[in-house]
């Protein structure tokens, strides 16, 4: 499997599938459904996201169903969110819904 990732001059209106990791730099308007997605410190998605691991440095606005999820300082969350582990660091921004454990 190989890594995929959407630079940061590019905009995607519509839904990803994938089957390895997806990192964001630029702006999904969408779902994404992949193994791992990566949310970088520019990117932004408006839409859900369904991973084993979700990693936010960036922008969400939407649902995260994930086994794995680490909220990284910085980042703004807007999410409903369901999840085994989550990791939430200083200065990171979540409001929303948060269902955690089995």
């Amino acid at each position: 499997m190989t890594d995929s990732r959407i630079s940061s001059d590019v905009t995607i209106d519509g839904d990803i599938k994938g089957t390895s990791t997806i990192t964001v730099d630029g702006t999904v308007n969408g779902n994404i459904h992949s193994e791992g997605v990566i949310i970088a410190a520019e990117g932004n998605v408006k839409g859900n996201v369904s991973a084993k691991k979700f990693v936010n440095e960036g922008s969400i606005d939407g649902k995260v169903s994930a086994e794995d999820a680490e909220l990284k300082v910085g980042s703004s969350n807007k999410v409903a969110i369901r999840t085994k582990t989550l990791s939430v660091e200083p200065s990171a921004l979540l409001s929303g819904k948060i269902k955690c454990g089995n």
